[in-house]
């Protein structure tokens, strides 16, 4: 049986190997061999058009005679001709096969640069011409040559590279071949060896077998559990990053008061404001470590919710007030840009906890003695409330993926400043849950601009 496995094997891998090598091989000399040619074309041209845009900057006898010196010591040559297809210089001899190009192309009043001979496997120079523009008006002609028999040689070359290489490989291969016949139990060894790897908390495990004999069961198997095993851990992971990012935030503003209020001078009044927020933080904290559980656990992230037609106006305030120690020790301030009484149909403390959320990302991220503003606008179906910070802004490829679930922005927005990614998803997932939207773009100064849309009326 041993014997049989490994000869079915041998000779379809070495056969499926061949056909494959043999394709890979034609498309990919075929591809090589194109782009070889266009980029000496495309280098030829960009000769051309680097030589005539010096010319169209400064087109007298010293400029025309430093192009035709700098092409002499060149591969290349070049003709420069004037509006009259005269020859004000040249780096060679102009010979017959150039002046058949040249007559053969400078009757057709070209007024872009292009190639004008490409025919590199009969002609013995491929050519490019890029015309002169001065005050809009073509004052002559730069003509770029190149020897077809660069272009041959490199083929030649390239030709030869590939035919080793085919060789190579067709020696590697059977050599791999007779291998895997040899050591058919390879398999059986790996598996071995990957599910020690498993009892020892490594669950990245690898097992290319996909046979559906019993080897092949068997490595589904090991690779499902391994699977199994690292998407528990992660989940884990994941959900204790969560509760440290999302903890930090109200952990913060409890500091931030208790300091105020052991600080001399505060006045008695004060005390008991700041102790009554200190207090209402601590049943916040206590609502938001509960909502993460009820995360961790969503499978369709779906939450239950009070929902109400409130004026979002106050709310705003409310968390602007919570913001406090944090806006005084960075020095920033936070505007609230409104019209008065502006509702939206919201869960208040699931749209606090957002609002939280943006503000506490644009606050952290922004440099010190910034402004912060939030306009809220009422609109038809929507309440919209945008955010603008002056930070650094986030890359472009970056903006889209702000609201994925552990999606960090390591350049512009600091590890520094915390976080797991997963307070930005939060706030998608609510907005989401209430029927509105949220988008992030970048201001076009500086900044990033965060703008929530909170639907005015229940959801069907």
């Amino acid at each position: 049986m041993r014997n049989k496995i490994s000869v079915k094997l041998g000779l379809l891998f070495f056969i499926l190997i061949l056909l494959v090598e043999f394709i890979l091989f034609v498309i990919l000399y075929t591809s090589i061999s194109n782009d070889r040619i266009d980029e000496v074309m495309e280098q030829l041209l960009a000769r051309g058009n680097s030589h005539r845009d010096v010319l169209e900057k400064n087109f007298n006898d010293s400029t025309l005679d430093h192009v035709a010196l700098m092409e002499s010591e060149a591969s290349t040559d070049v003709v420069i001709l004037g509006e009259n297809s005269e020859i004000l210089a040249a780096s060679t001899e102009v010979r017959e096969e150039k002046q058949a190009i040249i007559e053969t192309h400078q009757a057709m009043n070209h007024e872009s640069e292009e190639m004008v001979e490409e025919r590199w496997e009969t002609e013995p120079y491929v050519a490019t011409i890029s015309p002169i523009h001065i005050n809009d008006q073509v004052r002559g002609y730069v003509y770029m040559f190149s020897p077809s028999e660069q272009i041959s040689d490199i083929i030649s070359q390239l030709a030869r590279q590939f035919m080793l290489a085919v060789a190579i490989t067709v020696v590697f291969t059977m050599i791999s071949v007779m291998i895997l016949t040899k050591f058919i139990t390879k398999p059986l060894i790996k598996m071995k060896e990957q599910t020690e790897l498993i009892s020892q908390g490594k669950t990245d495990v690898e097992l290319q077998y996909n046979n559906k004999d019993e080897l092949g069961v068997l490595a589904q198997s090991i690779q499902k559990l391994a699977e199994d095993l690292g998407r528990l851990k992660e989940e884990r992971s994941e959900f204790l990053s969560a509760i440290a990012h999302e903890l930090r935030t109200p952990l913060t503003y409890l500091k931030g008061y208790a300091d105020i209020v052991s600080k001399a001078g505060v006045s008695e009044d004060q005390k008991v404001k700041y102790i009554k927020i200190i207090k209402e933080e601590s049943v916040h904290l206590t609502h938001m470590v509960q909502e993460l559980f009820e995360l961790a656990k969503m499978d369709n992230n779906s939450f239950s919710m009070e929902m109400q037609n409130v004026n979002v106006i106050p709310l705003l305030h409310q968390v602007k007030d919570r913001l406090y120690p944090m806006l005084e020790e960075k020095k920033m301030n936070l505007i609230i840009s409104s019209k008065e009484d502006i509702y939206a149909h919201i869960d208040p403390t699931r749209f606090k906890q957002v609002v939280m959320n943006v503000l506490d990302n644009a606050i952290h991220y922004s440099p010190a003695y910034t402004t912060v503003q939030v306009n809220v606008v009422n609109e038809t179906s929507y309440t919209s409330i945008r955010v603008q910070d002056e930070g650094p802004g986030v890359p472009e490829e970056a903006v889209e993926h702000l609201f994925d679930r552990l999606y960090r922005v390591d350049k512009s927005r600091s590890r520094a400043h915390g976080g797991a990614g997963l307070g930005l998803s939060i706030v998608k997932e609510i907005i989401h849950a209430h029927g509105g939207d949220v988008r992030a773009q970048n201001g076009t100064q500086q900044g990033l601009i965060v703008t929530m849309k909170w639907p005015k009326e229940e959801r069907k």
